[in-house]
């Protein structure tokens, strides 16, 4: 008996055998090609050789090309071998991405623009374009293809090194589906870049990093549900943009990522005046040590802080049931302060890298403790060192925080023995915790599995979950 191609035989009993079919080859052409998409560039070609039923597959298939992630930077890729596999794909075209620094010497642009017009990129609905141009000498423009070609088709797009076309000229910039938008190092008038957001009507997360050539930014979208912000990016990079305002219309708006990256001059304003489902705040910033080192200043209406420092509160926020922070001294006095702010706060993720502060507390907040809901569920430590400052920060929760599910404890570079373990269960006095259900974990960094790092861009557009720091262990 014939066997089709990728059958196997086994055998049942004396003299009796039995075909194995291949049953993923029998699938229908679409779902092959699907399958075959989303596999990485080098994979999906190698499925030619499994049989004459997948030859025809991969150059049919909706074209997934990334460049990054097949190559790295000690072997560049030549442009006529991307010339090559788009002359011999005859599908539309899925994703496209590329960094131009990742090729060799040569006509970058002609060829980029050579690629962006094969229609084997056809119906794209996802394209990334970093063209790393040299400062300070100008950014090159978007290529002109992009918005002619895929302005109806695309569902995500990430921009870099480059500089959008202004919006005097009619604003070409629109696409009607797309969901997703990265600007990275790109030159963009204010004009400009609000009307891109409101030429996306099905905008849900935009991520900003090192915007150039604005330096106020007017939000106004029905549609956005998470924003990110990077205002600086690299060493001896400055962004131009001072204020970002959410105002008027983000009814959607559900999480707001806050990165920084400690340039001493550096001062941003955010302000919040309309956002009544926040849910996530994250003030992810790494400062210089420098106390008029530059910062972000956010505002929810008439209450603003810095630097994790409330400036003022008149009105509690009681949206936000998510919050990140990185803090250089970990500091009882200012979290508690946020749960004045966000006094419905649910999960608290806490990365600190000093160890200043005392953060004794009974006698300062004794008549507080009595009068302070504390709705936290889960608290997670990411350096904890178990020194007296962090004792008596985790101890405070230990012994008030009554809704309290879970505390991680993370150690840095360090596998605790039992005893110390046990030690810490003392100190802590969790026997006299506050919540029966409450579980306390010492977890060591070096023991999860990879992957464990979320990126930036995940945290601002995986909207697959509600709580962008849950999945993943290093979410900062």
């Amino acid at each position: 008996m014939a066997m089709v191609p990728g059958a196997k035989r086994r055998r049942l009993g004396e003299g009796e055998e039995e075909e194995l079919v291949d049953r993923i080859s029998r699938l229908p052409d679409g779902i092959l090609g699907d399958i075959v998409s989303f596999l990485p560039t080098k994979d999906g070609a190698r499925t030619q050789l499994l049989s004459s039923r997948w030859r025809p597959i991969w150059r049919a298939a909706p074209l997934n090309l990334d460049l990054p992630a097949a190559h790295t930077h000690s072997k560049r890729i030549r442009a006529d071998e991307v010339s090559r596999i788009l002359s011999a794909h005859q599908g539309p075209g899925r994703r496209f991405c590329t960094q131009l620094e990742y090729l060799d010497s040569g006509d970058r642009s002609a060829a980029l623009d050579r690629w962006l017009r094969s229609p084997a990129l056809d119906k794209l609905q996802e394209l990334e374009i970093h063209l790393h141009h040299s400062q300070p000498s100008p950014p090159p423009p978007l290529p002109e293809s992009v918005p002619r070609r895929f302005s109806s088709t695309l569902r995500a797009a990430s921009f870099g090194g480059c500089s959008l076309p202004e919006g005097s000229r009619g604003n070409p910039l629109q696409f009607p589906l797309l969901k997703q938008l990265t600007l990275l190092d790109v030159t963009v008038s204010e004009a400009s870049l609000g009307a891109l957001v409101a030429a996306c009507p099905a905008l849900e997360s935009l991520l900003l990093t090192n915007i150039m050539g604005c330096s106020r930014f007017q939000i106004v979208s029905p549609s956005l549900r998470s924003i990110g912000l990077r205002p600086c990016y690299g060493r001896g990079r400055r962004t131009n943009l001072q204020r970002l305002i959410i105002i008027k219309d983000a009814p959607h708006l559900e999480r707001f990522l806050c990165f920084e990256t400690g340039t001493d001059d550096m001062k941003i304003t955010v302000s919040v005046m309309s956002a009544p489902r926040l849910h996530v705040l994250a003030l992810l910033c790494v400062h210089s040590i420098r106390h008029d080192a530059g910062s972000i200043t956010f505002q929810f209406a008439s209450t603003s802080f810095q630097r994790s420092c409330i400036v003022s509160l008149m009105a509690p926020v009681h949206s936000v049931k998510v919050l990140a922070l990185t803090q250089q001294d970990l500091c009882l006095d200012m979290v508690i302060n946020f749960l004045k702010c966000f006094p419905c706060l649910e999960k608290l993720y806490i990365k600190t890298h000093n160890t200043v502060e005392k953060n004794v507390w009974r006698n300062k907040y004794k008549n507080l403790i009595g009068t302070l809901e504390i709705r936290l569920k889960k608290i997670v430590l990411r350096y904890y060192r178990g020194n007296a400052s962090h004792v008596n920060f985790a101890k405070f929760f230990v012994l008030n925080a009554r809704m309290l599910q879970s505390m991680k404890l993370d150690l840095l570079d360090r596998h605790p023995s039992n005893a110390w373990i046990e030690r810490q269960h003392g100190l802590l006095q969790i026997k006299n915790k506050a919540s029966r259900d409450a579980q306390f974990d010492f977890v060591s960094n070096n023991s999860h599995p990879l992957p464990f790092r979320l990126t930036h861009v995940e945290q601002v557009h995986d909207l697959s979950t509600a709580d962008p720091f849950e999945r993943f262990h290093d979410w900062i």
